[in-house]
This record gives C-alpha cells, structure tokens and sequence, in this order.
C-alpha cells in the first residue's frame, strides 16, 4: 500500500518506511552525487579510504521515545522507520524517479490486459535466520492489514480493489481470492488480481498492492490480539535489510550486525548503533561527536548545527507537508467509514477559513526555520512539481480577511467596541475551541502560543488540551485510535507522503488516517479522479490533481502550513553517504575511513 507515515513535531527525515512515505515519471530529481537541493548537497563524498569492519553510531532527533513495532502492518510513525532501516531494505527496487526496475530480490510484471500484478521472488531472498521468503509471506501482509482482528489502520479503498479482499475484510470469505500462489504457499510467485488497472501501478508506493513480506512461518502462532506486544514483532524480528537485529533497548536504541543472508551487496560495517537523541542534547553530542549522523533535526536547530566542525550538512527536497486539521466528525468503527457529525463550529466552512487566515505561519518560519521551509498552498509537496497547482494561494496571514470572515459566518463581537470575544448565534457562548498542539521542538510550545494569540486577536478563544502540550506518541495514538478521547477541535498533522502523490488514504470517506473526518461526494468525485481510467493519460491526472488542490484549499477542512527540505549533518569520517532517491543499497554502502 502506500507507505505513509506520520511525522513527527520534531521529524525531518522523509522516513518512507515513509511513513514513508516515490515520484512519478514527470518529477525532475537527479541522483547523481553532484546534486543539490536548496543549496545543501544530496551526498557527502569522502574521498579518503574506508577502513574495514567499521562500527557506526547513527541518531535519530526526538523528544519522545520509539516505538519499535517490525510489522509494517502495525507500524505508523516516521520514528521508527529510521531506526529500523539498517534492518529492512526494499523489496522491490527502484530507479530515481521510483519505477519499479528489475534486479531486485523481487521483480514485479504489471499486466493491463490480465488486470495482474505478479511478483517473482528470487531464489536467493531469504529472512534474515537464513530461511526463504515465498509467496506466502507476501500474501501474509495483507492478511495482516485487511484480518481486523491484528488491529491494522492501514486498511483502505485503494486495496479493496484487489479481487476478494473486501469480501476477506468484512468476514465473508476465509481466503483472499485475488491472492494467487501458482506454486504453493512456499513457492516464489504471487499473482494479485485487481478488479480495475490504476495510474502509476508502474511506481512504487501507488497505494493498490503491498510491496513488503512478513515472515509467516515465524508469526503464524502468534495470536492475533497478541502480535502487536508479541517479542517476534517488537525485539526480535526476521528481517531482511543489509543489518539484522542484535539488541534492543526499548524506546532507545538498537544495534545492529551483519544480516549474513543479505540478498544484496554484503555491508562494509560491521556494526550500526541507532539511538534516539533529545533535541535539547543534539547539537551538544555533535560537538563531542558522539554520532555520525543524526536524522529528524528539527528546522530550528540547523544553524547551531552548522557551527559545528567535522560534520558537512546534506538535504534533500522532503515528501513532507504539513496541514491544520479541524475535528468535524468520528470515524466508525462499524462501518470503516468517516462521518462528518460533530457538532462545532467549524462545520462552517467560513469559520475554517478564518482560523487559516488568522495565523502568522510565514512569519513563524521565517524565525524558526532557518530558510528550510515554506509557506505550503495545498497538499501536494514541491517535489512533485508536475502535479502541483500553483494558482492555488497559500492561507497567508491576514487578520482583516478573518475578521470578515467571522462575520459573514455570524460570530459577531459579544462587545463591539471593546472587541473582547465572538459569540456563537446558536449558543450564545463565547466562540472557544480546543487546541491539541504537539510538542517536539523548543519552539513548538512559543509557536502555539502565538497562534493562539492570534486567534484571540480575531475573538476566538483557544486553549490547549488539558492546558500543556501534547507529546508525539501520545498523538499519534489518539489520532490512530478512535475509542481515544476526541474533544479536540485543532490540530497540527505532518505527514511524509508515498512516492505517488494521490491522497486517496489520507482523505478520502474510507481512511483511518483521515484524522478530521471530513467527506463530501465532491472530495470523493476528485480523489476517485486521480486514480481513474482517464487518469492514464499524464493530461487528465495532472488536471485531476490541480481540480483536488483547489477544493482542498476552498472548502479548508485542513489548512496546508508548510513544505520543508531535510537536512542531515554527517560526520566527515562517513563514507557514501547520500540522501538521493533509489539508492536501493545505501546502508550497505555505507562506510567510515577512520575508527572515531
């Protein structure tokens, strides 16, 4: 499915496990060493000798601990994708522009005419315990996500389309019949039958079929309520990548070895070591050089890292944007449905809108971002410029706007002179909203401040859930969770997109990950659009994906906030390191020319 991910408040990093997170044929970003992006290059090239056996100590910047579920079934947040990477690798590789290509482990063949999706499996490809991946293993992830019984959200209307999937989800059928295993479940082929061929089946992360295994001989006693807290899937996975597991301290390291059964180039290090680092810890362990790169560096803390010596700061354009989400309904647990029920004020389109053009969000960037970030007008991120549409105006600051706004929706001034707060026509309440503002950085708690501020400036009083921020772990589960406490109004979510940009499970009726569950026939009409028939011809998707980006910014159930470039400082002794896209092998190329 498309592997996006929920980024945290500290997130830099386009974790695709990124989420995390592919670019279409139109999209322009070469992978050549030479490249930049926003001034900072892709890749650090260290001319000087690696030496053999090396160890390295990787970190990943955050305030909360990982959460270090293996099962990508199960798994949400961009955190613990990175620090699993050494671990996972690609099972179907990908050119710089995420074309599925051959000489992988896997080798996919898309089939209009059959309406298939074959998946042949090397011979070589094995768990990281020595024994082979087979058919089954792929079939298994989808009985992960589609059995509610293993509490999967990654369910969506996207794999529906595959023949019988539906059925298997709601408990009609045993079996998935669109699964097909011509040589067994211990066989090297999977065949997936879909109802209808979609645009960019070609691309990895189209969001219509599942790329990544489970090791089923190893799960398969593992209850299903159990499989989420079960060791196998939390301290000691299969695993696949350059790397296998050799210890893990929960929510704050892993370290790993040398993965012997490794399909692909055998790693030049010996041993990695991730760990979560504080950001307020960060900049200070760099100068003692504590690690040899550090990852999901926050925006705010990138001109201290660039006073430090010994490290060159790397970036690259992210697949990241973020967005104000308004509560405006509950997702139906019965149904796998949003419903745009609840009650608020902001059902009125024109008090949304408000609330968008009364933050200062360019402002905010321009203090804390350091250059880093833009003002985002839709959802769609400027890496994937062919698609974007760029008539679409940001929601920049503009009080007067606002206020007129608020008028026109009937929020008119309790006093009109002192101008003190709004007032609800239907309540007669003063106009109040819950914020449920996350923590991550040192300026997130200023920030929300601000805008709350601004809000009041406008007559709308905000106050914080529970009156303190709220961490990123705790987000995601209230986010993820729909029985979790709900009375939340505003939000802030950010999100490292799939390398195919449709947005199908992120908003459409269907999706879990639709946290504001907002819906309507005209969002479902153009999301639907996207992924068409017509949408094969690059004219009409393109026209389809402008046709989208200006309902969202019209009808405001979220407000797009920023785009962002990663940055990742390296330890000058790192050897291969780059951020480009399809470096399928970039763990296992990786290498240190001297011992500290």
């Amino acid at each position: 499915m498309k592997k996006t991910t929920i980024k945290g408040a500290a997130g830099a990093l386009a974790a695709l496990s990124v989420a995390g997170l592919v670019l279409p044929v139109a999209t322009s970003v070469t992978a050549n060493a030479a490249a930049k992006v926003g001034g900072l290059d892709v890749a650090y090239n260290n001319p000087k000798k690696a030496i053999k056996n090396g160890t390295l100590k990787a970190a990943y910047i955050s305030d909360t601990p990982f959460v270090g579920q293996w099962v990508q079934a199960l798994s949400n947040d961009a955190t613990s994708s990175s620090l699993e990477a050494p671990a996972l690798g690609a099972s179907i590789w990908t050119d710089k522009n995420f074309k599925f290509i051959k000489g992988g482990p896997v080798t996919l063949t898309v089939d209009d005419d059959a309406k298939t999706v074959t998946l042949d499996i090397n011979k070589d490809y094995k768990w990281s315990d020595g024994s082979d991946v087979t058919a089954k293993d792929f079939e298994f992830e989808y009985e992960l996500i589609a059995n509610p019984a293993y509490g999967s959200d990654r369910y969506t209307d996207s794999l529906a389309n595959i023949e019988g999937l539906e059925e298997y989800h709601e408990g009609k059928a045993t079996s998935i019949s669109g699964l097909e295993m011509p040589d067994g479940e211990n066989g090297k082929k999977l065949v997936v039958h879909f109802k209808e061929m979609k645009p960019a089946m070609d691309t990895s992360g189209n969001g219509y079929f599942l790329e990544t295994p489970e090791p089923y001989q190893y799960l398969k006693d593992v209850k299903p309520e159990d499989l989420a807290k079960d060791a196998k899937t939390t301290t000691k996975p299969l695993t696949l990548g350059p790397f296998k597991v050799k210890k893990i301290v929960a929510g704050e390291s892993i370290s790993y070895e040398r993965n012997p059964y490794y399909f692909g180039k055998k790693a030049n290090l010996k041993q990695v070591t991730y760990s979560i680092v504080a950001p307020s810890k960060a900049v200070a362990s760099a100068k003692a050089k504590e690690y040899d790169f550090y990852n999901g560096a926050s925006n705010d803390l990138y001109d201290k890292f660039k006073k430090v010596s010994g490290y060159k700061i790397t970036g690259q354009q992210s697949l990241y944007f973020s967005a104000m989400y308004y509560n405006l309904g509950h997702y139906d647990t019965e149904t796998s449905m949003n419903v745009t029920d609840r009650k608020t004020p902001l059902q009125n389109v024109k008090v949304r809108q408000a609330l968008g053009y009364a933050r200062n969000v360019a402002q905010v960037l321009k203090k804390y971002d350091n250059g880093l970030a833009t003002l985002a007008n839709t959802t769609i991120p400027p890496v994937f410029s062919a698609y974007a549409n760029k008539s679409v105006k940001a929601y920049d600051y503009n009080e007067k706007k606002a206020n007129k706004l608020l008028d026109e929706a009937g929020y008119k001034w309790h006093d009109s002179k002192k101008k003190d707060y709004r007032v609800d026509p239907e309540t007669g309440k003063k106009l109040s909203l819950v914020y449920l503002a996350r923590s991550g950085t040192a300026a997130s708690q200023t920030t929300a401040q601000n805008y709350i501020q601004k809000w009041k400036a406008v007559g709308v009083k905000v106050t914080l859930y529970k009156n303190k921020m709220t961490d990123f772990n705790t987000w995601v589960s209230m986010m993820t969770d729909p029985t979790s406490d709900q009375n939340w109004d505003i939000t802030d979510g950010a999100w490292s997109l799939s390398s195919d940009p449709s947005q199908q499970d992120l908003f459409s009726a269907s999706a879990p990950y639709n946290f504001g569950h907002f819906t309507s026939e005209k969002l479902t009409t153009l999301l639907n659009n996207i992924d068409s028939d017509k949408a094969f011809s690059k004219s009409y998707r393109v026209k389809a994906f402008k046709a989208y980006q200006k309902y969202v910014h019209d009808s405001a159930f979220i407000i797009p906030t920023k785009f962002t470039i990663d940055y990742t400082p390296v330890n000058e002794r790192v050897k291969n390191f780059s951020n480009a896209f399809g470096q399928h092998e970039s763990w296992s190329k990786l290498a240190v020319t001297s011992k500290k």
